[in-house]
């Protein structure tokens, strides 16, 4: 991979890091009342910009498996964003690309984990629940589904960070 695509993928690593926090506390319950869906909304939109415009560099670098697992993440930020922000939707649609996201997630995963990208593959095995728990509570309106998820989401933005910031020092994790 080239420096401006592995810069781009580090970017991506960051910003994923942040959303799935920001995504895991509000499912937790943090902040209460207090989180208004619309705000949430434009906060994921902005982080699925971002991202969309890192893809860019990421694909023209020709890395397809780190494009194509950037792309599912991208994807949900942007569903998610457009929902919470139009508002009035069930978001029953929404649990089907959750669903089936978090089943490529764990087989991104497991391609990783063969491969020896042990970091890489437990933040991607943190987003299988993350995705299946986030459309239970979707189809199931349970708010416990919701808060599983948030947990999963927030250590795995935790990790996500901690990725991040290595690469930005140059270090490579296992």
């Amino acid at each position: 991979m080239g420096a401006l695509a592995n810069t781009a993928m580090n970017t991506l690593f960051w910003e994923a890091g942040v959303m799935t926090l920001i995504i895991g506390f509000v499912n937790m319950g943090v902040g209460g009342t207090k989180n208004n869906p619309k705000d949430f909304g434009i906060v994921i939109l902005s982080g699925a910009i971002m991202e969309t415009l890192a893809l860019a560099f990421v694909i023209q670098d020709a890395a397809v498996f780190d494009a194509t697992v950037a792309a599912a993440f991208v994807l949900l930020l942007w569903m998610i964003s457009i929902a919470l922000i139009l508002g009035g939707t069930n978001m029953y649609i929404i649990q089907h690309a959750l669903w089936f996201t978090g089943i490529i997630f764990a087989m991104f995963a497991t391609y990783t984990a063969i491969h020896g990208l042990i970091f890489i593959s437990i933040i991607l095995y943190f987003l299988v629940p993350v995705t299946v728990f986030l459309s239970i509570h979707g189809y199931t309106g349970k708010a416990t589904y919701a808060k599983i998820a948030g947990i999963f989401s927030a250590i795995d933005g935790f990790l996500f960070l901690i990725l991040a910031f290595a690469g930005s020092i140059g270090y490579v994790l296992p």
